[in-house]
């Protein structure tokens, strides 16, 4: 397994080195740009990267080997608590995130854990935690906010198995699903308040872990059902949760201030989504995107 880890601090990278090198490949790399430069040139099975480099700070290199296509999964590890950048982070696709000071241990397990990547969303089956019927694919889902890039992944998976699928139909497909499947297990699932995100958000309470022992605890589920025929995607997203008023989520764009807690993940999807339809109640939503090459077709015509 071909490793490329990121830290500009010289103890870590040797510390990381020391620990990993009889076990396996690793390549360093101090800062944002060297390591930008690497995974331009070489094929990486995982990449390792702290946020805080100089040159390219993480997000960066990311979001530019992500602009080259590159799709090499990436773990984070940052000194830096911010809960709604570890938000973000996991909506980026990041596998999985670590707060310094991190043990070497920890790390190393969840670098063999990553090592079966490829059945991971196997593994969700198996535990009975996705239920997966005949028919159009539903899933009900007894979920964890630290899982949604595997929830994401599943969902992807079979869109990009149709024959008709293309990259642009998958981009904003999981943007929606990052942001709308987050909704789901932070409030339907997990009963977390707009007002209680915003009180942890100012304190130093760990966010992700509090809503995942809401979701260990509650006996609610996530239930999502994909269509695909030859008109395009349709996604319905439903939870067991009391659901909510649209009319009281704020526009970020009209107020500015909610955007990193209210209104934040309805809005993106509606950026990247023409259809989506809100049930009475709030607890579901139904989501439509056409083929982009049945959309390109019509507009020729």
């Amino acid at each position: 397994m071909k490793i490329l880890f990121v830290d500009d601090e010289e103890t870590i990278r040797d510390l990381f080195f020391e620990y990993f090198k009889d076990e396996f490949q690793v390549t360093m790399a101090s800062d944002g740009l060297e390591a930008f430069e690497l995974a331009s040139k070489s094929q990486f099975d995982l990449i390792i990267s702290d946020i805080s480099l100089p040159k390219l700070n993480g997000i960066q290199f990311i979001q530019k080997i992500r602009a080259l296509g590159n799709r090499t999964p990436f773990l984070i590890i940052t000194g830096d608590s911010d809960i709604q950048l570890a938000i973000d982070i996991f909506r980026m696709g990041a596998v999985d995130l670590f707060l310094k000071p991190f043990k070497m241990v920890a790390l190393r397990s969840r670098i063999k854990k990553f090592e079966t990547a490829d059945i991971d969303i196997v593994s969700l089956y198996s535990t009975g935690e996705v239920s997966n019927f005949n028919g159009e694919y539903k899933f009900s889902i007894k979920p964890q906010i630290k899982k949604i890039n595997s929830y994401v992944g599943m969902i992807t998976q079979h869109i990009a198995n149709s024959p008709i699928s293309e990259n642009e139909d998958l981009i904003p497909i999981k943007i929606v699903l990052y942001e709308l499947l987050a909704n789901a297990i932070e409030h339907g699932v997990a009963g977390m308040s707009y007002s209680q995100k915003q009180k942890c958000l100012e304190s130093n309470i760990d966010y992700l872990k509090l809503v995942d022992e809401h979701c260990k605890t509650a006996n609610r589920f996530v239930h999502v059902t994909l269509h695909l025929d030859d008109f395009g995607i349709t996604i319905i997203i439903s939870d067991d949760g009391n659901g909510f008023s649209l009319q009281d989520v704020p526009n970020p764009i009209e107020n500015p201030a909610a955007n990193l807690v209210s209104g934040r993940g309805i809005f993106l999807a509606k950026m990247n989504i023409e259809s989506i339809v809100y049930n009475e109640k709030g607890n579901e939503v139904r989501l439509f995107k056409p083929w982009t090459i049945k959309s390109a077709k019509l507009n020729q015509n």
